[in-house]
């Protein structure tokens, strides 16, 4: 019998099985929008209750799938223009990217807190282009690790929303400084959303907070930070098959629920 790992963490870390589970939950089906057996293979292996209050929405088990179908889309069409880049994935939890898209020259870096890169290392072995950060994005020695001397990529996913809005913008002022021309693709939410941990349906039940959100990346180019707004793309209406539930597709009418949640591409000057 396979031996089941024991996750030793919480607060916003936990909700890294968030998108794990929403993963292998879409991946176990006929006509998923996405296939990640790595997702399926990880979980198998960890000792965690799912049952209850736990147990992903389907709203969110579809909203994970389409960001990762975005993310990894936009990520391919980078590494398609610079196949030696750099690729920073910022809160990576158990984050599946590298493996579904290595190029076989890519240079990648995971981050996270430490308890997250304990857990990571129990599923994934480094090597020399896939390498492991075990820092919070907003400790700031990480970009010493960071090379500067190949295109370079920023991804954060499902991070940005439980920073402040001040501690956004201190990170992404580090890294247009230290990275001068290097991209960014990050997960935001509407400012309503983020007022309201409250209501979301699975994140309401972990210790963790909404703290920042954004109507468009366009607001970004307000802040005199040197950063270009490139394009935003939406989850909601994205899919308009029976894969969407018939209600979300109704409610990807209503302009202020279509833009809730984004993938928003930037570029540091």
């Amino acid at each position: 019998m396979m031996r089941k790992e024991e996750t030793k963490i919480s607060g916003v870390p936990e909700t890294m099985l968030i998108p794990l589970r929403a993963r292998y939950l879409e991946s176990k089906k006929q006509n998923g929008i996405l296939s990640d057996p790595k997702s399926i293979e990880i979980l198998d292996r960890i000792a965690y209750d799912f049952s209850g209050k736990k147990e992903v929405s389907r709203g969110t088990q579809i909203g994970v799938s389409i960001r990762t179908e975005i993310l990894d889309e936009q990520t391919n069409r980078f590494l398609s223009k610079n196949q030696d880049a750099v690729v920073v994935n910022l809160g990576c939890g158990l984050d599946t990217r590298f493996h579904r898209l290595d190029n076989g020259s890519v240079l990648w870096y995971d981050l996270d807190v430490p308890e997250a890169i304990e857990l990571r290392k129990k599923f994934f072995n480094e090597t020399d282009r896939f390498k492991f950060i075990p820092k919070s994005a907003t400790d700031f020695s990480w970009l010493e690790t960071i090379p500067k001397n190949r295109p370079l990529l920023f991804i954060a996913e499902g991070l940005l929303m439980y920073f402040t809005e001040a501690e956004v913008k201190e990170l992404l002022s580090k890294i247009g400084s230290t990275f001068p021309a290097s991209e960014m693709l990050f997960e935001a939410m509407s400012p309503w959303m983020a007022k309201r941990t409250d209501k979301h349906a699975d994140v309401k039940n972990y210790d963790a907070e909404f703290k920042w959100g954004i109507k468009t990346g366009v607001e970004l180019e307000e802040w005199n930070q040197g950063i270009d707004f490139i394009e935003e793309w939406y989850y909601v209406g994205r899919h308009t098959d029976d894969r969407f539930p018939f209600i979300l597709r109704l409610l990807a009418l209503i302009p202020a629920f279509k833009k809730a949640m984004k993938i928003v591409h930037i570029r540091f000057q």
